[in-house]
């Protein structure tokens, strides 16, 4: 092999050494400004004693590693925890592969009138214009009864019993009498006439007993209109007295449907709007009326007033006493609101909780607010105070990032003292047993603390304590049939009993505070029981019960009942947004996911009350 020489050797360093000039010169200040870079980073970014950054994850900010990889509990992507806390406390930061894994969805607040869509719970009544009542005109003795059951229907004239009267008698012995002297006195015999008029004797047998000469020992009684005999009072050979009701005959051709408005709702309804309604009996079937009567005055003890409207019932479908459930559309008189839709709104009261999107962010990041509920319009809230046209609400996944806000001890729908550090119990799937300690430790100060924000429970009689006791216990029958997957009729059954529970409260025992607090849960409580009940969907069923857990929960809370409650959550439920319920079991049984994961879901507080 030939060996190089010195010449050869000289011209291959030379062009390594020009090789490396041209890099540095093409790519030195780049690399140097890249460094730079890293190093700020690094100085910007929390680190721990050992200078290693520290990550954490967006959902669960209580996880804190000095490596990057994926959450422990969520799996989703860690991230500098520079990135999580440089918002301010109260905004969180996700990565864009966290907004998609939590299926995180926003919706613009806008500006709109108002579409009101008042539901209102009521029954079918008889048309009280279209009653008639038989009554006897005279005493007598009932000799025969022709009609002798309610539910019979008559036509107008027909006979309905027999009556024996000594008056009766006397009455015919009269006309008889001055039928033979009409010629010479026509008054008489006009008077006698008019008496058995008023007595109630069709013309038919008033002319029989002239033209045949015959007193009769028994006269007919009979309808004065068609109908059905909603009363029958009397009996073969009852004696009655001038006065007596005998029947009841009610036309059914139009009847009356009354409804009940919450006074929140009594300002969208007018005298000549329509209203759709359904009965149970024909699911699927929407019957349409109108509104002629709106009650001048609101209960005192329910706070609603009384809406009536008549509906046309020729096809004979609609039976009196049937359970109603009404709509009445219309859009609000007083301009354009700002709205978002209700599944943006975390309840927490009037004032409720809202996530927002950062918009001026690099990152995703979403901040929970505080927003002031004005009128509920159909699927919309109108919003007070709290929020501006053009901001981004979070629709979809906002369970998850309320879950989020609990662990970081942040503004959420169940902590209204953030940063108190009463509500860091959290979601942590993995330390379930230590938490439920630590939570009894901590419940006699906890429940304290939340009867004193309150400033209720001490005001709170033991006897409407009691009564709230049996409306919870109708919730947990509720409960117990979504978790059995029961027909939505079934369903619907029990939150009827739920409702006419709630219904039996007497709000009379509450006064001042208490009262007007009441009222506000006894409106959540009772539309989203009505919208269960409306339903023929488990589903959406399901949706609903959801928010009436909510609204119970702050019932319990601030009223309190004698007993033990659970407070359970199931982050799966509705495709992972996540839902609470109440419970009387430690166990779970799972009211959202059925006998699909009965099993799924955790304890975050016992409620001791």
């Amino acid at each position: 092999m030939k060996t190089p020489d010195i010449q050869q050797i000289s011209k291959i360093l030379g062009l390594l050494l020009v090789g490396l000039f041209l890099g540095w010169l093409f790519f030195g200040g780049s690399a140097r400004e890249d460094a730079t870079d890293i190093d700020q980073h690094v100085e910007e970014t929390h680190t721990d004693e050992e200078g290693n950054i520290v990550y954490t994850c967006s959902m669960h900010p209580q996880i804190r590693q000095n490596e990057p990889g994926n959450c422990p509990i969520c799996g989703m992507e860690l991230i500098p925890v520079d990135q999580a806390e440089e918002q301010g406390e109260t905004v969180f930061t996700m990565t864009e592969a966290a907004v998609k894994l939590a299926d995180i969805q926003t919706s613009t607040v806008e500006r709109r009138i108002p579409e009101l869509e008042v539901r209102l719970p009521g029954r079918v009544a008889a048309d009280e214009r279209r009653i008639s009542s038989i009554t006897a005109q005279f005493s007598g003795r009932i000799e025969e009864l022709f009609v002798d059951f309610r539910g019979t229907y008559v036509e107008e004239g027909e006979k309905l019993a027999s009556i024996y009267s000594p008056e009766l008698i006397s009455a015919q012995q009269e006309l008889l009498e001055a039928a033979r002297n009409k010629q010479t006195n026509p008054g008489l015999y006009e008077s006698t006439l008019r008496k058995l008029r008023l007595w109630g004797l069709p013309e038919s047998e008033i002319q029989r007993i002239e033209s045949s000469g015959k007193v009769s020992d028994t006269l007919p009684i009979v309808a004065t209109r068609s109908g059905y005999v909603t009363q029958k009072n009397v009996d073969t050979r009852d004696y009655v007295d001038e006065g007596t009701v005998m029947y009841k005959v009610a036309d059914f051709s139009t009847l009356w449907v009354l409804f009940d408005a919450y006074e929140t709702d009594i300002g969208a309804i007018d005298q000549g709007d329509s209203v759709n309604f359904t009965v149970r009996s024909y699911p699927g079937k929407t019957f349409e009326a109108k509104i002629t009567y709106v009650d001048p005055f609101i209960d005192p003890q329910t706070r609603t007033a009384r809406v009536r409207a008549e509906v046309d019932n020729t096809e004979n479908m609609l039976k009196p006493d049937m359970l109603a459930r009404g709509v009445v559309s219309g859009t609000a008189d007083n301009g354009e609101k700002i709205m978002i839709p209700r599944s943006a709104v975390m309840w927490t009261g009037k004032r409720s909780v809202v996530f927002v999107k950062q918009e001026d962010k690099d990152v995703p990041s979403f901040e929970p607010r505080l927003v002031t509920l004005g009128q509920r319009a159909g699927d919309y809230y109108v919003i007070e105070e709290g929020l501006e046209e053009g901001e981004e609400v979070v629709t979809h996944g906002n369970f998850k990032l309320d879950s989020a806000a609990q662990l970081a001890d942040n503004l959420s729908m169940m902590n209204r003292e953030p940063g108190s550090g009463a509500n860091q119990a959290g979601h942590d799937h993995g330390g379930i047993e230590e938490q439920q300690i630590q939570q009894e430790e901590d419940h006699s100060e906890h429940t304290d603390s939340r009867a004193e924000i309150s400033g209720i429970n001490a005001e709170v009689p033991q006897g409407f304590r009691n009564q709230l006791k049996q409306v919870v216990s109708e919730y947990l029958d509720l409960k117990d049939a979504l978790v059995e997957d029961s027909d939505p009729e079934e369903v619907s059954n029990h939150a009827e009993r739920f409702l006419e529970q709630l219904r039996n409260i007497d709000m009379s025992l509450l006064k001042e505070k208490p009262h007007d607090r009441w009222m506000e849960l006894h409106e959540k409580l009772s539309q989203e029981a009505e919208q269960i009940a409306g339903y023929n969907e488990l589903n959406t069923q399901r949706r609903a019960f959801f928010l009436l857990s909510e609204a119970l929960v702050e019932s319990v809370r601030e009223f309190s009942i004698d007993g033990i409650l659970y407070y359970q959550f199931c982050p799966m439920a509705f495709n992972g947004e996540g839902a609470y319920w109440l419970s009387e079991e430690k166990e779970i049984n799972n009211p959202y996911l059925g006998k699909k994961m009965p099993a799924c879901g955790e304890i975050i507080e016992e409620i001791k009350v």
